[in-house]
């Protein structure tokens, strides 16, 4: 027999939120049951008098963490280098669920002057806003993830403009719903992590503006092509049918690096079979990636309009639209 790659969930994840925790971890068994593992991931509660650590060696862990200083997801891993092999990881992901985020982006405000806080930087003499991921990237930190407080501002202005909408009730069950649907979305990103996969950028523009407002097609695809892209909210106008708002389901391009990464192959032909799992991506559009570096670069402007964090859809411009359009509905 394999032995599953377990998860052990901390005592201190309130038991709320412990369902859409567990459901985000497990939403990779798909990817590994096409590669011939059936529950390749499984999930532990660590009870409340347990006596063991799930910070030592030998668990791999979620916990959950608090303060008025932090607010982001992590995914870090520990791996042997001689093989590559994955040996341990244990995410953290803080409270950012609250009710107080608020939206901040180039979109719908523009920061004060200065560089002393968390997200600024100078460029020249020229002082500019940038998101934690840039800020974090241009700080040295190639391995950063701020898609829980990146996202948290998202939420924020989701639950603004359906709440101004009447489509929400801020104390509904809907609305519970609508946040442990994003705890879900952001754990199932940071398990990808764990598992060896990068952020992937471009995945969102394989999936068109029309596609996008079909609820049955993203329900079965998803929204973007990978859970590891940043993805905002994908909100109707008014007068839209509404869709899925969230990643639900895994996307094209998680499937496959799971069966480049995981498939057992024959040794004898294992150079040759990687290479053909490898080269469809020249021809499926499905599998289309860009990395930190494509979207942040160096500097922290990135090249490319295609690989960009938290937009939708195979058309830049006419996502900004539509993300224009939302916002003077919410003013």
């Amino acid at each position: 027999s394999v032995k599953p790659i377990t998860y052990w969930l901390d005592r201190n994840i309130p038991v709320r939120y412990r369902d859409a925790i567990r459901d985000g971890v497990l939403e990779w068994n798909k990817a590994f049951e096409r590669i011939g593992f059936k529950n390749a991931v499984v999930v532990q509660q660590q009870p409340d008098d347990a006596s063991f650590d799930n910070m030592d060696g030998g668990h791999a862990s979620i916990r959950w963490f608090l303060g008025a200083d932090v607010g982001f997801a992590i995914g870090p891993s520990h791996t042997d280098p001689r093989t590559g092999e994955i040996l341990d990881a244990d995410i953290g992901m803080s409270d950012v669920f609250g009710r107080g985020s608020r939206r901040e982006s180039r979109e719908d405000s523009i920061m004060p002057t200065g560089n002393a806080l968390p997200g600024f930087y100078t460029a020249g003499s020229t002082p500019a806003w940038r998101s934690g991921l840039e800020a974090l990237a241009l700080n040295g930190d190639a391995n950063a993830c701020t898609y829980a407080a990146d996202g948290a501002s998202e939420m924020g202005f989701a639950l603004d403009l359906l709440e101004a909408r009447g489509d929400l009730d801020p104390d509904s069950p809907e609305t519970e719903a609508f946040v442990k649907a994003y705890i879900k979305d952001v754990i199932t990103h940071e398990v990808g992590h764990t598992l060896g996969l990068r952020h992937n950028f471009r995945a969102s523009t394989t999936i068109t503006q029309a596609q996008l407002r079909d609820k049955a097609y993203v329900s079965k695809v998803g929204i973007a092509g990978s859970v590891m892209d940043y993805t905002p909210f994908n909100l109707s106008l008014q007068g839209e049918a509404k869709s899925e708002t969230n990643m639900v389901t895994l996307g094209a391009y998680d499937y496959w690096v799971v069966e480049y990464g995981y498939k057992p192959q024959d040794p004898a032909r294992e150079a040759a079979e990687l290479k053909a799992v490898a080269e469809r991506s020249r021809t499926d559009k499905s599998l289309a990636f860009g990395d930190d570096g494509d979207a942040i670069g160096p500097t922290g402007e990135g090249l490319d309009p295609l690989v960009n964090v938290f937009d939708l859809g195979d058309d830049p411009l006419a996502y900004a639209k539509r993300r224009i359009a939302l916002s003077k509905e919410l003013w």
